[in-house]
């Protein structure tokens, strides 16, 4: 009898097991950027890289491994040789931190009209730029709250006929809101920064830590960034086996 259900639980196992690997493959496909800022700023999705400048290190206390941790003054990222032209994409970042001054920037790259933005409202939610640096985006006060000091994915997906802002805690899991409106085609240039937007006086910088950053070029939808906030990017050798996920990471 017990080899019967050592059995049953050996092909559950082998079944989650093959459909992480699916899921990773699938996110794996539409990632275009991904900096897991592990005591360095390579691109492992595509050929960018990022360098720290100002009041930045590299610390081994990140979400996953090592992360950059900013001092909330001059501190960020900054990613050169990457850009993307897109009507939808996914933004994720992993952060332990808070804002210097409201409208505090997670990840921008300032080319106006078409600023891409993604951080800290007026309201301490999570808020994006897009559409030609219209109103309708970053004026948009709706998303979950950010929370301080704490872990978090933070995650803007943008979409023909609408954007989601998720926030997700091991505490409270993920929260998310719809800012419906259209979206449209718009270039991400070549000057994107973590931790810090320069608009505006040069107050708009993150202080704490920054892991795990990513872009996708679709929107991912809710199962998806679940999936991601639970598990992350599964690591697939070059046999494609699993090797490891955040969970186990964490674990």
């Amino acid at each position: 009898m017990w080899r019967k259900f050592f059995g049953i639980g050996i092909s559950l196992i082998v079944c989650v097991l093959a459909a992480s690997i699916a899921n990773a493959v699938d996110l794996k496909a539409e990632l275009v950027g991904y900096w897991p800022l592990d005591e360095s700023g390579v691109d492992k999705a595509g050929k960018s890289k990022g360098t720290l400048e100002g009041g930045a290190k590299w610390t081994k206390e990140g979400h996953v491994n090592g992360a950059v941790e900013l001092d909330g003054k001059t501190g960020h990222v900054a990613i050169s040789g990457f850009t993307l032209t897109t009507t939808e994409l996914t933004a994720v970042v992993w952060m332990k931190g808070w804002k210097q001054d409201n409208w505090a920037g997670i990840m921008c790259s300032r080319n106006d009209p078409m600023t891409f933005w993604v951080g800290f409202t007026d309201q301490d939610t999570l808020s994006y730029v897009w559409n030609n640096n219209a109103e309708a985006t970053w004026g948009w006060r709706g998303g979950p709250k950010i929370p301080q000091d704490e872990w978090a994915m933070c995650a803007i997906t943008i979409d023909k006929d609408k954007a989601v802002s998720y926030i997700y805690t091991d505490a409270k899991k993920l929260k998310s809101a719809e800012n419906k409106i259209t979206h449209v085609e718009q270039t991400i240039a070549d000057n994107l920064k973590i931790g810090r937007d320069e608009c505006c006086g040069d107050n708009r910088h993150i202080k704490g830590i920054i892991d795990e950053v990513m872009i996708f070029k679709s929107a991912l939808n809710e199962d998806e960034i679940t999936s991601l906030a639970d598990t992350g990017l599964a690591v697939v050798n070059l046999e494609g086996k699993l090797s490891t996920t955040w969970g186990h990471i964490k674990n």
